[in-house]
């Protein structure tokens, strides 16, 4: 029974930091209102690519896991006290306008908490194993007990002779391990159950936000959006579809890529064909190229392939090559990570322990 309500407290814990870091973006925003779920979407990418600026120097400079847990948390804390400070009237007016909403439109503002209540308990309680457990939930683990960034393989138990380039930018299991130093967590129960009822919910929010664009706010339309998602996912879980990541395998960084982070890609491509124009739209572009390459190292193939196919429909839809440009200069963090991959697999970059 605590295990549970841990569980539960730190999902708020989770839900409660990505909204201040968003709130910091979106509270400076003059052309759209205040959005809970799109403060929430962005924050969760501003969360993770910020971590990886802090945790990937570390990582090169060897630091104990517990001075990375001491600076990143500070900085968590300095941004949730900011944020706090500066948007507590933000929040009370969108928590205000939902409450409203609620009061005209009952049963269609809890269709989406019904989706995720179900979709959680599905990924909570049928999360299988794949040899993959073994490399991601023994890096959190070995990197916890013995207080270092990811210098051990989690195969062998070994001390790494060489860093591995391909995960030392792909950080998002780190933060599973900071957190673990922090609170006391179990490796498991981070990483398999907390995290996974996090993605679930987070995977939920950019389909809403998906569903919201492109059903002008109608609850009902979304509602329904969302319901047959989740159908599609319970009954295409196999090992082609991002389905079996989302419910099976939630806890590994391509879960979050085909889930979250290709969606919200959708997302922002039907946001730049409604208005190309805008700045902040390709800020946030970058964004998720740079953060996804934080979540999975997958993505440093995957999002340059799909921000390149958004910047072509552009282009040849507005008649206008701009596009191009800042799909290539979005696409930057992936092109230099992969570069460094490669050079790596290719013996020309070796960094030693």
């Amino acid at each position: 029974m605590i295990e549970i309500l841990v569980c539960g407290l730190m999902a708020v814990y989770y839900m409660i930091v990505y909204m201040a870091f968003g709130s910091v973006v979106t509270s400076r925003w003059k052309k759209e209102p205040f959005s809970l779920t799109t403060t929430l979407m962005i924050g969760f990418f501003l969360f993770y690519g910020l971590f990886q600026v802090i945790a990937v120097p570390c990582t090169f400079l060897k630091l104990p896991l517990t001075w990375l847990a001491a600076i990143w948390m500070t900085a968590v804390a300095a941004v949730v006290i900011y944020a706090a400070v500066t948007c507590r009237q933000l929040w009370a007016e969108a928590g205000k306008a939902v409450w409203q909403q609620f009061r005209r439109e009952p049963f269609w503002m809890l269709v989406p908490l019904a989706v995720v209540a179900a979709q959680t308990v599905f990924v909570v309680m049928w999360q299988t194993d794949y040899w993959d457990a073994t490399y991601y939930i023994g890096d959190v683990s070995l990197s916890v007990y013995t207080d270092t960034i990811s210098l051990y393989d989690p195969l062998t138990g070994e001390l790494r002779s060489v860093f591995d380039i391909r995960h030392c930018f792909a950080t998002y299991l780190m933060q599973d391990a900071v957190v673990c130093r922090v609170f006391g967590i179990h490796p498991l129960i981070e990483t398999k159950t907390i995290m996974g009822a996090v993605i679930t919910v987070m995977s939920n929010v950019v389909l809403y936000q998906i569903a919201r664009l492109l059903f002008g706010g109608k609850r009902d339309r979304i509602g329904l959006m969302l319901i047959f998602a989740l159908l599609v996912n319970l009954f295409t879980y196999t090992s082609y579809t991002s389905s079996s990541f989302l419910l099976l395998r939630t806890y590994e960084g391509k879960a979050v890529l085909g889930s979250v982070i290709v969606p919200a890609v959708i997302y922002m491509a039907f946001r730049l064909y409604r208005d190309d124009k805008n700045p902040a739209l390709w800020r946030l572009l970058f964004l998720l190229c740079q953060s996804g390459c934080a979540i999975s190292s997958s993505a440093m193939m995957l999002l340059p392939v799909e921000a390149g196919a958004l910047a072509l429909a552009l282009a040849l839809s507005k008649r206008d090559p701009r596009p191009v440009g800042k799909a290539l200069l979005c696409m930057l963090p992936c092109l230099v990570i992969m570069a460094l991959y490669v050079a790596s697999a290719r013996g020309l970059l070796t960094i030693y322990v």
